[in-house]
């Protein structure tokens, strides 16, 4: 028995190092955000799907903040002086597959919506190109194709505007690819465009990258001018065309970043409505990477879930809320115009309308934190409810207590925050300011419109107000002296 020849491994290299010039922007392109992360992640997630050897990344402009969000410890990062070109750039990275017996995976940094599946796919079809002639299936024994040289991955554009040609023989075959600014009118008519994403044979690749010129309308070094070097060595490069070329888009401009977040943003909104979760006029719905749902979750117009944010089963968002590394439980109802941020809300709570939740607030289960009640940094025990017009900031509030309208926790002396401790069903009236540090105890009341100052003790009643006068009749008294003044 002979033996099968399993595949090459496989190296990547992401070009990480342009300016970005037309983002018109002092942050590097590749950072600007999607979804809530860069772009360049998205990038390195979809290359992980290969499970690579090594992930290069070509650094350059403001390259310690690029390698900063990029943060893998294993990764490897070259940096690039001079923004020359793609080709130079991938020159750069010559020394992590010059003596490399496997596959370099070439993408650029700013193609968020590519899919780790068609890069996997890639890789099998250069794999299969590579055995596919030499084979012997008699006997078992595949061979190496020592022609196949590389693939490029292209797409059909109905506006090609702006992208690389591809120009290809008979049988897919690539001759060359020409960029937009040197093609001529019949080259500018073809619809099939380069995606920038290549994958080569390592040996081949290092013995013509550095014959690269530049006599080109940019004067850079492309990187496509590697099939022409490769073909005069009598190499091949094929062609493997994506299906959906939504997936090719590079963001050059901020017009591009606006399109390609929004196909992600519905792409996820139909993952999460396939499994499971009901999404009202999903156009207006913004939902972030990190967002995790679970099953029977309703969401309503204008939501916005952003960052590490949960949302357990049954929960209802209603419009216009804003929640952001929040963990929402089960059957939670957000009523409309709410704000949570950082923040965990238990099971069978009711927020809102118009509530503001911030600062690593826990609300415990079917507490009620009603309209135009903020709550910061604060413990909220089962069965608690604020219903109306008050703040709780900096507070810890114990089961079955009742917080009148207008409660106000006075927690800022204009120097440090204090403390609030409310204890387990105590009764705080309306219009009560409770000046912290303060602790009003289990089942104690306040009088409504008092200013507390002092500890509560268990089950007793604090009020302070000043005496309330009677004047009869002042009403006709008030009318006669506005009389005379006339």
């Amino acid at each position: 028995m002979g033996h099968i020849h399993s595949g090459e491994k496989t190296k990547v290299i992401i070009l990480a190092a342009g300016k970005g010039t037309r983002f018109k922007s002092e942050k590097p392109k590749v950072l600007h955000e999607v979804l809530g992360k860069p772009m360049i992640f998205y990038v390195s997630l979809s290359a992980r799907w290969i499970n690579p050897e090594q992930i290069i990344y070509v650094v350059g402009h403001k390259k310690d903040q690029v390698k900063e969000a990029i943060n893998c410890d294993r990764c490897v990062y070259v940096e690039q002086d001079q923004q020359l070109g793609t080709g130079h750039a991938v020159a750069a990275a010559k020394e992590y597959f010059r003596d490399y017996d496997g596959y370099v995976l070439i993408i650029n940094g700013d193609m968020p919506l590519i899919k780790g599946e068609t890069l996997k796919n890639a890789v099998s079809f250069m794999d299969a190109l590579v055995r596919y002639e030499g084979a012997n299936l008699g006997d078992m024994v595949l061979y190496k194709n020592e022609n196949i040289a590389g693939v490029v991955l292209t797409a059909y554009m109905q506006d090609p505007t702006g992208y690389g040609r591809v120009i290809k023989d008979g049988q897919h075959r690539v001759l060359r690819i020409v960029e937009e600014k040197d093609a001529s009118p019949q080259e500018k008519a073809i619809k099939e465009i380069n995606t920038g994403i290549y994958i080569f044979y390592a040996p081949y690749l290092a013995e013509v990258i550095d014959q690269l010129e530049n006599d080109n309308a940019q004067s850079e070094y492309y990187i496509t001018d590697v099939i022409r070097l490769l073909r005069k060595k009598g190499k091949e490069v094929h062609s493997l065309i994506i299906p959906d070329p939504t997936e090719a888009i590079g963001v050059n401009t901020r017009w591009d970043l606006a399109r390609a977040e929004n196909i992600m943003r519905m792409q996820y909104l139909s993952f999460w409505a396939l499994n499971g979760a009901t999404i009202h006029n999903p156009e207006t719905v913004w939902i972030e990477f990190d967002v995790d749902l679970s099953k029977d979750v309703e969401i309503f117009p204008n939501v916005m879930l952003r960052g590490t944010t949960q949302i357990g089963e049954g929960t209802i968002i209603e419009p216009n809320c804003i929640i952001k590394n929040s963990k929402i439980g089960k059957n939670v109802k957000i009523l409309a115009n709410t704000i949570i941020e950082d923040s965990v809300i238990h099971d069978n709570a009711v927020v809102g309308p118009f509530s503001r939740v911030r600062n690593n607030t826990v609300i415990e289960s079917q507490a009620v934190i009603g309209n135009f009640v903020e709550v910061k940094n604060s413990s909220i025990g089962k069965r608690t409810t604020a219903k109306h017009l008050s703040y709780i900031g900096d507070a810890e509030v114990g089961n079955d207590v009742n917080i009148g309208a207008g409660t106000i926790t006075c927690n800022y002396d204009g120097f440090k925050k204090h403390k609030t401790v409310i204890k387990d069903r105590a009764f705080i009236g309306s219009d009560t300011m409770l000046v912290a540090p303060i602790t009003v105890g289990e089942e104690a009341i306040t009088g409504s419109g008092s200013v507390i100052t002092k500890d509560v003790p268990d089950k007793a009643l604090a009020v302070e107000r000043s005496a309330q006068k009677i004047i009869p009749d002042y009403a006709e008294k008030r009318k006669k002296e506005k009389g005379a003044d006339e």
